[in-house]
């Protein structure tokens, strides 16, 4: 989210695709799911594409080649964790990340039912990092920065969600949220009109967590873009409803694409089972990892990517058309 406002591969966050897979061409909705490449930085979103038609080629000539595919949680539940310092700055946040995070997990398909994910908090934890371990406990952490927003690059920013995922599979692995609290962050009603809304960016950033891009619909939950004092992204829209259930299917499956001969095709695959435990196990600390958790490596199980997706708020022109950027990335072992 830019207040005006990546690999794992390690994303922040990212694209939106049409229905089960990426496609850049759509029938119907503005909603886009990120994938496992970055888009161009001069690309927005249209409600027709959600990448520009040359996107495959454009991956296949990146420095790291990357079939794009778009990303998803395994389990039918996930898990976050505030950073143990938010409650004393902020004693409501607790509360409205699970109700943040509910919107999204309680979206109904049609008659078709509920989404098949859940999220829960696993409680606070000491980690301040945005940090994912190949071969250690990890937390999904939720990082409030009161003193310095640290990304020079986007100083409209209002919240940062950085994705790990499988470049081969784009099976997210990790998923850390931070929110830029040197902003005058309104956390009740009304919200002065010159504050930003802590609950929308919160929503905002959810979305971004379970996989879902920025969106062409300005009225959509999911664009990249908030005006300060509003408070209309605290509830998602038919693009947003559409997004999520394009992801997690009632049938308790996921809509993939997998890779054949080359080529990006829509598959679905089974739900794991309702576990929220983070990748390897969870833990409080953010520790560094051992051995060789970082090293290149060229096998697929042992290759993973990230970068992220933000919210801007209006008044940045720039960075409007640049609020997917990968801000770094790195090869290792998952």
């Amino acid at each position: 989210m830019v207040h005006d406002g990546g690999p794992p591969r390690r994303a922040r966050v990212a694209v939106l695709a049409a229905m089960i897979l990426l496609s850049c061409a759509r029938s119907a909705g503005a909603y886009c799911r990120t994938t496992t490449c970055p888009l161009p930085p001069s690309f927005s979103p249209s409600e027709e594409m959600c990448a520009p038609t040359d996107f495959a080629s454009y991956c296949a000539m990146l420095a790291t080649p990357v079939t794009p595919l778009p990303l998803w949680w395994r389990n039918a539940c996930v898990s976050y964790d505030l950073q143990q310092d938010v409650a004393a700055q902020f004693p409501t946040a607790s509360a409205l990340a699970a109700k943040c995070f509910a919107k999204w997990t309680t979206t109904t398909c049609g008659a078709a039912g509920k989404v098949s994910i859940d999220v829960s908090d696993l409680g606070p934890v000491a980690c301040d990092e945005v940090h994912y371990n190949s071969d250690q406990g990890n937390q999904h952490v939720i990082i409030f920065h009161t003193d310095v927003w640290p990304y020079s690059d986007s100083n409209n920013t209002l919240g940062l969600t950085t994705v790990t995922f499988d470049p081969y599979t784009g099976e997210i692995y990790d998923a850390d949220m931070e929110i830029n609290a040197t902003v005058s962050l309104a956390v009740s009603d009304p919200v002065p009109a010159t504050g930003y809304d802590l609950e929308s960016i919160l929503t905002h950033e959810a979305g971004h967590f379970l996989g879902l891009a920025h969106s062409a619909d300005i009225d959509a939950t999911m664009y990249a873009q908030y005006e300060p004092g509003s408070v209309t992204k605290r509830t998602l829209t038919n693009d947003d409803l559409g997004g999520i259930c394009s992801i997690y299917l009632p049938d308790a499956t996921r809509a993939i694409e997998t890779i054949d001969g080359g080529v990006a095709v829509p598959s679905v695959i089974a739900a794991g089972p309702c576990d929220p435990t983070p990748r390897h196990g969870f833990q409080s600390a953010c520790t560094s990892a051992q051995g060789r958790g970082c090293s290149m490596a060229a096998a697929r199980p042992s290759s993973f990517w990230g970068w992220g997706s933000s919210l801007l708020a209006f008044g940045a022109p720039l960075l409007r058309r640049r609020s997917e950027r990968k801000r770094r990335g790195r090869r290792g072992r998952e």
